[in-house]
């Protein structure tokens, strides 16, 4: 069920409860239903008898929140049931004949139940200066708890089918989000507006389960980093025709390197940091790469523009503090069916005549695995400032419309994603990923 009551007293202060009793088939019997309340309250205070004197506050509003919401369990509906799978043609027992049988799927979990998000907001709204200047500022702080995890148990591999998710993982998110916008009246007809809103939102893991390799190493801790936090190598750059001392050809012990890396490793390979000093790059040297896909940062403005039928406007978008992986058509080439590679790496890729100056690794039509590795010589800048629409219109005057029956008539032209301003050159920065590549031009 479901209720909401609410009451304004005098003008001036707002309370608001609502809540809804909610069940669901994702969940077991006895795990179905939940309780998830809210409210909200408001005090207008530009009402008050001592605001009056302030004239340029024509309304201001401050309000509050606090609610409870539930999501559904992500990966199915049916979890807390066993499943199995049907296999067809499969050879029993030493019999030689193939016959049907079935196998687990998964592991049931009957305690699964709603994940629960508490949401706290406090912020005010406001019309200043004769209504010139609308301004909205929120702050927010949310708690994630019973999110969906791996559990913390490692059972053999005879055991058949790994174990089920458990509600077992705690997130907190926070930030403050901003609203405003502006509009004027020239005495010549000409009216402009400027809208803008900005929002900057951090969220990170309270709890969740992580084997003790990388809970208890700094660098690889996952608790207490933003959720969907990228690791991997910390990259030294490529390396020179100068570390193959010898002249081999080949990067080893022999040239004085003593780290043990990923194949065979030639001048043009990545160079890693051996970050626990075993002489050895593996898991143990991964690393926080810095800020996840997911912005810390989105913002965006419309300015419009009026005059004696002419109308004119723009809306930007953007995005900062976030980071992308330059995957596929960078770091592996001749990717494009094993034929082409791209245009960007052709160019800037290392060679002996480019050993100094080389942004990419060099190429070989069997990529190098060493090169492939996730580390943040492929991790990119993803803030991004994008002119999503652009318009341009005119609306002929009513008298001369009129003639012919119509109500109103007007001309407009339109554009999306006319530019956008980026380090990333050859990579949709709003693509994680990197794979919209608009000039992925084979060589």
């Amino acid at each position: 069920y479901v209720y909401r009551v609410g009451d304004t007293y005098d003008g001036k202060y707002t309370v608001e409860a609502t809540g809804r009793y909610d069940g669901h088939f994702a969940f077991a019997p006895g795990k179905r239903y939940a309780y998830f309340p809210a409210f909200s309250a408001g005090w207008i205070i530009s009402e008050e008898a001592f605001m009056k004197s302030v004239s340029w506050v024509n309304y201001f509003k401050i309000k509050g929140s606090w609610g409870k919401t539930g999501n559904l369990v992500s990966g199915g509906d049916y979890q807390w049931q066993d499943s199995y799978n049907l296999n067809n043609n499969n050879y029993a027992f030493g019999l030689g004949t193939l016959l049907q049988g079935t196998s687990p799927n998964s592991q049931a979990n009957a305690a699964l139940t709603w994940e629960v998000a508490q949401k706290t907001d406090i912020g005010f709204e406001s019309v200043l200066f004769k209504g010139k200047l609308n301004l909205e500022v929120g702050v927010f702080k949310q708690k994630r708890s019973n999110m969906l995890t791996d559990p913390q148990t490692v059972v053999s591999k005879e055991y058949g089918i790994g174990l089920s998710q458990v509600n077992a993982g705690i997130m907190e998110s926070s930030g403050i989000e901003i609203t405003a916008g502006t509009q004027h009246k020239f005495a010549n007809g000409l009216q402009l507006s400027l809208n803008g809103n900005f929002t900057y939102a951090n969220n990170k893991l309270i709890q969740t389960f992580e084997s003790a390799a990388t809970f208890n190493n700094a660098n690889r801790r996952r608790t207490g980093r933003p959720l969907g936090s990228q690791f991997g190598y910390k990259s030294l750059g490529l390396f020179h025709l100068s570390d193959d001392k010898n002249g081999d050809g080949i990067i080893n012990a022999a040239d004085g390197y003593n780290v043990t890396q990923f194949g065979t490793l030639k001048p043009g390979n990545i160079k890693y940091a051996d970050l626990n000093g075993d002489g050895k790059i593996d898991a143990n040297d991964e690393t926080y790469l810095g800020f996840n896909p997911s912005p810390l940062i989105t913002y965006g403005f419309t300015l419009a523009a009026n005059w004696k039928g002419f109308d004119a406007s723009v809306f930007f978008q953007g995005a900062a503090k976030t980071t992308i992986g330059t995957q596929n058509f960078l770091t592996v080439p001749f990717s494009n069916n094993s034929s082409n590679t791209g245009y960007e790496y052709y160019n800037n890729r290392w060679t002996p005549e480019n050993d100094m100056n080389a942004k990419y690794p060099r190429a070989s039509s069997a990529p190098y695995s060493n090169d492939t590795q996730g580390s943040d010589f492929w991790v990119r800048d993803g803030s991004y400032l994008r002119l999503r629409t652009a318009t341009i219109g005119y609306t002929i005057p009513s008298l001369v419309v009129k003639a012919l029956k119509i109500k109103s008539v007007r001309l407009y032209v339109t554009g999306q994603n006319l530019l956008t301003f980026s380090k990333l050159k050859f990579i949709d920065p709003e693509l994680s990923g990197g794979n919209g590549s608009a000039s992925n031009s084979g060589t």
